[in-house]
């Protein structure tokens, strides 16, 4: 649980704060960020803002709960909640060097420096850059594979070529995907664009879906009418090989940035690239069959390699329609009741639901306080839970609590 706390709260808790830290700083100007964990103290940090920058003055971590992470989610706690713009700044101190260069502070005149906080795109530039080194290769691919089945006179490879072409489509909405979700919110999109991503989705697996049937109604009817005689040429085994090597180190780049920059759509991507090794392995072994044993193993490999596309297009279409009906995820929000009980006090949680906008997720929710609190006092215990569950959930953009009275039952005589 995160808290960011006042003076006058740091003030009424001081000696809980010196009993924790002998050396806590108490200014009375600070911004103070607390951690706990099921309600125990964990580490704090003091902000002091100078203008448009702002300096660390302090992060302490609970000595046994250091080389957790909670310095880490502290500092993107700090980033996601107060300091959004300018620079953060820090003193050069021994204990902290390390876990500033690992966060990506950068040495300037003895000081270390976050800079340009508002200017942090790294997510939508390297999901851009991987998707687009992708486009790149996947038309390389895409051409050679369909050239050479064809000039080969292998059905195998050339529908792995049309599965090469599918990948751009995939990509492009990828990248469209990123691009919406980067776009802010506005009077007539409230909850962003990023739906917009779904609807791509949905496209472009219709298009996959009718692009593999176009090549199994081919191969069956060469089948049908037995005209499966062509042996394909050897070296065809040449661009199955190229397009198997190519797809590997895609998987390892997009799967690498996916789970880098928190993006579902790359990480699914990258799963595909991999399954599109063994496509085109199963194509060499196909021709390897055709050119040795009997020639309708490539018409029987081209079928298989559409079939897989088939179904990708299937899968790509459940799980954006999914996304756009608003399915619940009953495992997070499970998690997300127990993780409010486990470090607040409210002991009534209901009405929990959640709704999807490509990667991010919107929730709504509504918790029981005593009667006798204060508005200003529930609103303090929202406001907590709400930057909390922001900040250990990641996907999670935007929380809404809705605050009732928790009615106790009057004594019977």
């Amino acid at each position: 649980m995160y808290k960011i706390f006042t003076w006058e709260m740091v003030e009424s808790n001081k000696e809980k704060f010196l009993n924790f830290d002998k050396d806590f700083p108490f200014i009375a100007d600070g911004i103070y960020f607390i951690i706990e964990d099921k309600k125990e103290l964990i580490g704090y940090s003091l902000v002091e803002k100078k203008g448009s920058d702002y300096f660390l003055n302090r992060i302490y971590i609970k000595e046994n709960c250091r080389y957790k992470s909670y310095g880490t989610k502290l500092l993107t706690f700090m980033l996601n909640t107060k300091i959004k713009s300018g620079n953060l700044i820090s003193n050069k101190n021994p204990a902290l060097n390390k876990f500033l260069r690992k966060n990506g502070f950068i040495l300037e005149n003895d000081l270390y420096i976050l800079k340009e906080l508002n200017k942090n795109n790294f997510r939508e530039k390297e999901g851009k850059k991987t998707v687009l080194y992708s486009i790149f290769w996947n038309i390389i691919l895409a051409v050679t594979k369909i050239a050479g089945g064809f000039y080969g006179k292998s059905r195998a490879l050339l529908s792995d070529g049309f599965n090469s072409l599918s990948d751009v489509a995939t990509s492009i909405g990828i990248l469209l995907g990123i691009h919406f979700s980067n776009m802010p919110e506005d009077e007539d999109h409230p909850f962003g664009h990023e739906k917009i991503e779904s609807i791509i989705g949905v496209i472009l697996g219709i298009i996959m879906i009718l692009t593999a049937s176009q090549l199994i109604q081919g191969s069956v009817s060469i089948l049908i009418k037995g005209e499966y005689n062509t042996t394909p040429n050897i070296d065809t085994i040449f661009w199955a090989g190229f397009s198997s090597i190519v797809k590997f180190f895609m998987y390892r780049q997009k799967l690498r940035v996916g789970k880098a920059t928190n993006n579902a759509a790359l990480v699914a991507d990258a799963k595909d690239s991999r399954n599109d090794v063994f496509s085109s392995l199963g194509v060499i072994l196909g021709i390897l069959l055709s050119i040795f044993v009997a020639p309708i193993f490539d018409t029987l490999m081209s079928i298989l390699v559409a079939l897989l596309i088939f179904k990708e297009g299937v899968s790509v279409i459940l799980e954006t329609t999914d996304t756009i009906l608003d399915k619940q995820d009953t495992e997070l929000i499970n998690e997300i009741e127990t993780y409010i009980y486990q470090n607040t006090n409210i002991t009534n949680i209901h009405d929990l639901m959640m709704r999807q906008s490509g990667d991010n997720i919107f929730l709504s929710l509504h918790i029981r306080v005593p009667m006798n609190m204060t508005v200003y006092e529930a609103h303090r215990i929202s406001e907590n839970i709400e930057n909390s569950i922001i900040a250990d959930f990641p996907g999670i953009k935007s929380v809404i609590i809705h605050v009732d009275c928790l009615i106790e039952e009057k004594k019977q005589d």
